[in-house]
């Protein structure tokens, strides 16, 4: 699916959107970007496009990972889920090994998908190697073909991306995670910060209207809480810019290094 028509002006609550895929054309000859609303649109891997592709799961592996990374550790493995990470844990016993799961299992020794309980943990991050499952990021990571670099996103990093993938040129494809196939409003919004940097529109006046439309979105998002009663993590997510780790799968590879 490609939506190239012009855009909806209302569209009512027993109508929604769903989504799909959206051209994004770049007047004076460069690559046209594409965006995918979740994983779940990318095509088969044999059959996705060459080019750089950048995976934005807001709320939380992508700012947990951006985190990780900014305190050192030395990679992230995307695990699909908890049989997973378990596996991997047993194979790999110096690693740290956890993600959504671990927020239920009542195990200290598991890092939790989340920078904030990262940073109140009392884990040696530094060249630590770290399996971290989630249901929407790691999935996403791992649905793209393997034969290309994936570039792991969010608001505090977004501006070290968008600088990775200008040096870098060739055709972008931007990935929200989505929330279980469905949009994630904040990981529109991830993208939309990565874009806003490579089109070189950064200001203060942007920054403070970008801010006020997050916490719109979290007003207004059913699977998030609402102002002005934020999780911890949703906070992190305001830090505009604030961490310049770039978490890249390289071709040919199965972990998350930094650039």
């Amino acid at each position: 699916m490609s939506r190239t028509d012009p855009p909806l002006t209302h569209r009512t609550a027993a109508e929604p959107i769903q989504p799909g895929v959206v051209d994004l054309p770049l007047a004076g000859g460069h690559e046209d970007w594409r965006f995918y609303e979740t994983f779940h649109e990318l095509p088969a891997p044999a059959d996705q496009p060459a080019g750089s592709y950048v995976v934005v799961d807001a709320i939380n592996f992508s700012t947990t990972v951006a985190w990780l990374f900014d305190r050192g550790v030395s990679s992230v493995v995307p695990l699909p889920d908890r049989a997973a990470a378990e596996r991997f844990g047993a194979a790999n016993p110096d690693s740290l090994v956890g993600g959504d799961y671990a927020f239920d299992s009542g195990e200290d020794s598991l890092v939790r998908n989340s920078p904030t309980d990262c940073a109140e943990r009392g884990f040696d991050w530094a060249d630590r190697v770290v399996g971290l499952n989630s249901i929407n990021g790691a999935n996403a990571v791992r649905a793209v073909r393997g034969d290309v670099p994936v570039v792991v996103a969010s608001p505090v990093n977004g501006r070290a991306v968008a600088d990775w993938l200008d040096r870098r040129g060739g055709p972008i494809h931007f990935v929200a995670a989505g929330t279980r196939g469905e949009h994630a409003v904040e990981d529109t919004f991830g993208v939309y910060r990565v874009v806003h940097h490579l089109l070189n529109e950064d200001s203060s006046a942007a920054d403070a209207m970008h801010l006020r439309l997050l916490d719109h979105v979290y007003a207004n998002a059913s699977h998030l809480e609402g102002p002005p009663d934020l999780h911890p993590d949703q906070h992190v997510v305001r830090a505009f810019d604030s961490l310049s780790a770039v978490p890249v799968r390289g071709a040919g590879e199965s972990d998350l290094r930094a650039a």
